[in-house]
């Protein structure tokens, strides 16, 4: 089967689930120490470019206009934190934190369908638009934590013109039990 027939297929079946599910909110105590922890944490662009393989509808790096706007600052493979939305999902990896300057704007694109995702908005708010079954926009704002189906096309923009919007980004193992929890919650 061919490499492009095989994602298709991928792609359709994590169709199945929302586009969308609202996960938790971080404490202040914890959103707080992970702002600080990702003012600390240096920018690693050049391994966001070698990741963005197999994302579709986005040109990252330095010279593209989403480059000059938007930062990932990756954490250690084996780096984790006790997120009380996130704790009974299996296998979590490819934790970072990312930066999209004010007024900055990710465009519409489809995320690798291999690996499910989650973000934790730590500062700031963003305005996160898909085209699921239908058109939808969903503020987010610091401290909220959601699911982000991959299969869905997606873009995000910051709606504050004078701070960054900070979250903390990561994906998780597609297993039975980790979809059996997304379940649950939509």
């Amino acid at each position: 089967m061919s490499k492009d027939i095989k994602t298709l297929r991928q792609y359709a079946k994590l169709r199945k689930l929302p586009s969308l599910i609202k996960l938790g909110t971080l404490t202040e105590k914890l959103r707080l120490q992970l702002y600080v922890l990702s003012e600390d944490t240096e920018v690693s662009n050049e391994r966001a470019l070698e990741n963005r393989k197999g994302i579709y509808g986005v040109d990252h790096d330095h010279t593209s206009p989403l480059g000059k706007t938007y930062n990932q600052k990756h954490l250690n493979e084996r780096w984790s934190v006790g997120i009380d939305c996130l704790n009974k999902f299996e296998n979590k990896f490819d934790w970072r934190f990312a930066e999209l300057n004010p007024g900055g704007f990710i465009p519409m694109h489809l995320d690798d369908p291999y690996s499910y995702r989650f973000i934790a908005v730590l500062y700031g708010g963003h305005i996160f638009r898909c085209l699921d079954e239908q058109y939808t926009e969903t503020k987010m704002m610091h401290g909220d934590v959601y699911f982000v189906n991959p299969a869905f096309r997606h873009s995000v923009e910051n709606i504050d013109n004078e701070d960054k919007r900070i979250a903390l980004l990561g994906k998780m193992e597609i297993n039975e039990h980790n979809t059996e929890l997304l379940r649950a919650r939509a």
